[in-house]
């Protein structure tokens, strides 16, 4: 097997022994196509050995390289070839040290993410340790200097990480004075400067600490004219005020786990779920919302996706309720510092929104969790609580100031599903038994799993009723009660808060439009019934279906659904009155 070295000196190694690779640009050639990984056309070879001005023979001098390395390299382990497309290096049985440097900061990266800094700091170490000097140590050729660059910064990387993982495990000592000689190394860098005055000061020589701050500050003053940033600048007042803060190691971030659990009788929803899976599992911005009336299901579609997809999310899942339906959501700067303290139970959270909102990013960056934003109030609420990974947002109506989120309307559900839900809370024998009733039962309920659940406790409390007689008591009960039985103002509920937010206009649209017994009607329809001129007409509808109160069936056509159609006649009564809903009746009829 060929083990070949591009962190530091160039080399083929082999169980007996190194392979002599020949010339700085020969060993340019191999070391070229081992980083690219994929055939690379004679042209860009010839650039990438000597840049813009080759000399004559170039072309056949990369020939002449590439059939001496043909002939130095074990065929049963790894070939260089030719094809139309280019040079290549196939590897039989053959490993680079780049790509195992890669795999190894890769796998350090899901281990500090999974809570687990002593495994990421093992891993990073064995990463580090792949280098032996310089990278690409021993060849002469143009693309050298921007490799050398981009390894080089890829290993200052790594060796932070191990040192911030060996900091957040209590390890400051024995890293001290290697984090001083890579500040020596590299004097302007304000993250290696911070991680070593941390260090220093954890083994009390703060004075040391203090003077290391100043000589960055300095420097940068002279040299850029600019201060340290803002992270920095407060590690050095926190020094001065002798926190003890810093001299703990931070506890890594926790894998939370705050999912309500789902309910057992969930049903259907399927082309919705496989909506949402596509959003918050494939490339690209993954943030979802969903919208709805209320009871439609929408955190009960969140919560049921949460499990569903759990695997997708190793780094934990977050949720928090927004209290919308209360009449008092949860203030930003509070909903923020809950956040910060799931995720980090032992972070100093900052006062400010601007603060806890950029720290929160901060936290949540890299992550693979995902937060569900349940019952969300407005766009201000949500925007500073957006992380960097994957959000499930729920509101009464899409909140327009979010144009990343991805929404979905969560209409009814369909008969066959509306018949399956009523089956799994009462018994599907129930319904088996009374196919009719059962499905005017469910046709009443509109497809609102809400008004669903509700008729189908009635008929897990009533053993001895028909559906039949359920049905019967529930349609009036729904249209004109003489007293409201608590089911049924669960049922209201969520008509009332919707109508609640309307504005003036567009809620007397919403009461009076019903009072037909069609459930259709056009924009004319409801000119005739109120008065109001037709731009305000349109816009008033416009907002009921926003609202989820209506649907559009075309440009000029609405439909109330009859439970929210019995809803909206009874407020008639109550708001407008008798007079007003029998002149209202009278101008349908003479328009």
């Amino acid at each position: 097997m060929v083990r070949f070295t591009l962190l530091g000196p160039v080399r083929a190694i082999t169980d007996a022994g190194d392979i002599t690779l020949g010339s700085p640009q020969q060993r340019g050639l191999l070391s070229l196509l081992l980083l690219r990984n994929t055939p690379v056309p004679i042209d860009d070879v010839v650039d990438a050995l000597w840049g813009p001005e080759p000399p004559p023979s170039a072309h056949s001098t990369v020939r002449t390289y590439a059939a001496r390395l043909r002939q130095l390299l074990p065929g049963e382990d790894v070939e260089l070839r030719r094809s139309a497309s280019g040079y290549f290096v196939v590897r039989h049985r053959a490993d680079v040290d780049v790509e195992q440097f890669d795999r190894l900061v890769r796998r350090a990266r899901r281990a500090r993410r999974a809570g687990d800094v002593d495994d990421a700091a093992a891993t990073l170490r064995r990463a580090l340790d792949l280098w032996a000097g310089p990278a690409l140590g021993g060849v002469h050729a143009d693309f050298v200097a921007g490799q050398r660059a981009r390894l080089d910064e890829s290993y200052r990387t790594a060796r932070e990480q191990w040192f911030d993982a060996e900091l957040a495990l209590g390890r400051h000592e024995p890293i001290c004075a290697e984090l001083g000689a890579a500040v020596a190394e590299r004097p302007m860098d304000a993250r290696l400067t911070e991680l070593w005055m941390t260090a220093l000061h954890r083994c009390g020589r703060t004075v040391e600490a203090l003077e290391a701050f100043r000589r960055l500050r300095t420097r940068l003053r002279r040299e850029l004219g600019i201060e340290p940033g803002p992270e920095l600048q407060r590690l050095h007042q926190r020094l001065l005020q002798g926190d003890e803060a810093v001299v703990r190691a931070a506890t890594p971030p926790v894998r939370p786990d705050q999912t309500p659990p789902g309910i057992r009788d969930f049903t259907g929803r399927h082309a919705e779920i496989e909506r949402l899976r596509r959003v918050l599992t494939e490339d690209g911005v993954a943030l979802a919302g969903i919208t709805g009336l209320g009871g439609a299901g929408k955190s009960t579609l969140a919560v049921h996706v949460a499990h569903l997809f759990a695997d997708h999310f190793p780094d934990g899942r977050v949720h928090l309720d927004l209290r919308a339906r209360t009449g008092q959501p949860m203030g930003v700067h509070e909903a923020l510092g809950s956040l910060l303290r799931t995720v980090r139970p032992d972070v100093a959270v900052p006062d400010t929104v601007a603060e806890r909102s950029a720290l929160w990013r901060t936290v949540a960056s890299g992550r693979r969790m995902l937060v569900v934003l349940d019952d969300a109030d407005s766009s201000a609420q949500v925007e500073p609580l957006l992380p960097a990974c994957a959000v499930i947002v729920t509101a009464t109506r899409r909140l327009l100031r979010l144009p990343a989120v991805s929404w979905l309307r969560l209409g009814p559900l369909s008969d066959d599903e509306s018949l399956a839900l009523l089956g799994e809370i009462a018994g599907h024998h129930r319904g088996a038994a009374e196919p009719g009733p059962a499905a005017e039962l469910v046709a009443a309920c509109s497809g609102h799993p809400l008004s669903i659940r509700v008729a189908a406790a009635r008929l897990l409390d009533r053993p001895m009723w028909t559906v039949e007689r359920i049905m019967a008591q529930l349609d009036e009960d729904l249209r004109e009660p003489v007293v409201m039985h608590e089911d049924c103002k669960i049922v209201d509920e969520p008509m009332r808060r919707a109508e609640g937010r309307l504005d003036a206009v567009a809620a007397t649209v919403f009461r009076v439009g019903a009072l037909a017994v069609t459930p259709f009607r056009d924009v004319d329809d409801v000119i005739a019934m109120t008065g109001l001129p037709r731009a305000e007409t349109r816009a008033a509808l416009e907002d009921l279906v926003d609202a989820h109160l209506l649907q559009a069936v075309s440009a000029d056509t609405y439909w109330y659904s009859p439970l929210i159609q019995a809803f909206a006649r009874r407020r008639a009564q109550q708001v407008e009155g008798t007079d007003r809903c029998r002149a209202a009746l009278a101008g349908l009829v003479h328009a």
